[in-house]
C-alpha cells in the first residue's frame, strides 16, 4: 500500500495508536456492537473512514516505517469497538502476491493485488464444522499482552452485510485465511477476544482434522 497522505486519507487525521481502545477497557471492548442505518449518519461515515484509514496506513511501509515514534502495528484488519465505537463495523484488507509476464520484455513481474472490504452490520449466516487455525496463533491490537495458543475457527463461513465501498448488500464465502480474519473481527462486535477462544488447560491442543491456515 503506498497512501498520499493529501490524497488518500478519507478523513482529516493521521491514523494513530491514540485512537485504539485495548483490553483493559472492557465497557468498550466486550461491550456488544449495535447495527446501523444505511446509508449512514455522518458520525458512523467517521468511524467506517477511520477504520480503513489505520489499516491502510498501517500497511503502508514507507509512511508507516519501523522509526516512526507512533509506528503503527501492521493490521489486515480493524473493528469499531477498537477505536471506541460500539457500532458493528469493521474493514480488512488483504494483499496478494501476484506474478504476470510483461507483454514486451517477456519477463514475469510481481505485483500486489489488494482485496478489501468495509463491512457495515456484518453476520455469520452458515458455517462449516470444519475446523481451522493459524499456526503461529492470533495477534490483536486491542491486546498488549502476548496470549500464547491456537484460535480454532471455522474453516468455511458465509457472511451477509453491507460493503460500504460499494455502497451495495453482498453475500460471500470465504475460506481459511480470509474467513478467520473476518471471524475475529466479528468477534470484535460482539465483544469478544481471539484468547479467549483458546484451550485454558492446553494452550496448543488441536484435533487432527484441523487445518492449518
Amino acid at each position: 500500500m503506498n497512501l498520499d497522505l493529501e490524497k488518500d486519507l478519507l478523513q482529516k487525521e493521521i491514523p494513530s495508536n491514540k485512537w485504539l481502545w485495548k483490553d483493559d477497557k472492557p465497557e468498550v471492548i466486550r461491550n456488544k456492537s449495535i447495527d446501523v442505518e444505511i446509508p449512514l449518519v455522518e458520525e458512523d461515515e467517521i468511524t467506517i473512514k477511520k477504520l480503513i484509514d489505520f489499516v491502510r496506513y498501517s500497511q503502508d511501509p514507507i509512511l508507516n516505517n519501523k522509526e516512526n515514534k507512533d509506528h503503527l502495528r501492521p493490521a489486515v484488519g480493524l473493528a469499531a469497538p477498537q477505536i471506541g465505537v460500539n457500532k458493528n463495523m469493521f474493514f480488512a484488507r488483504f494483499e496478494w502476491k501476484k506474478k504476470r509476464k510483461n507483454e514486451e520484455t517477456g519477463e514475469v513481474e510481481k505485483y500486489i493485488e489488494a482485496e478489501e472490504y468495509a463491512m457495515i452490520n456484518a453476520k455469520i449466516i452458515a458455517s462449516s464444522p470444519q475446523l481451522s487455525y493459524l499456526e503461529g496463533g492470533e495477534g490483536c491490537l486491542s491486546v498488549d499482552k502476548n496470549y500464547e495458543g491456537l484460535v480454532p475457527r471455522n474453516y468455511k463461513i458465509q457472511v451477509e452485510g453491507y460493503e460500504w465501498l460499494s455502497k451495495k448488500s453482498i453475500n460471500i464465502t470465504l475460506r481459511g485465511y480470509r474467513a478467520i480474519v473476518f471471524q475475529h473481527e466479528l468477534d470484535h462486535n460482539n465483544g469478544n477476544l481471539y484468547y479467549d477462544r483458546i484451550n485454558k488447560e492446553e494452550p496448543f491442543y488441536a484435533e487432527d482434522d484441523w487445518y492449518v491456515v
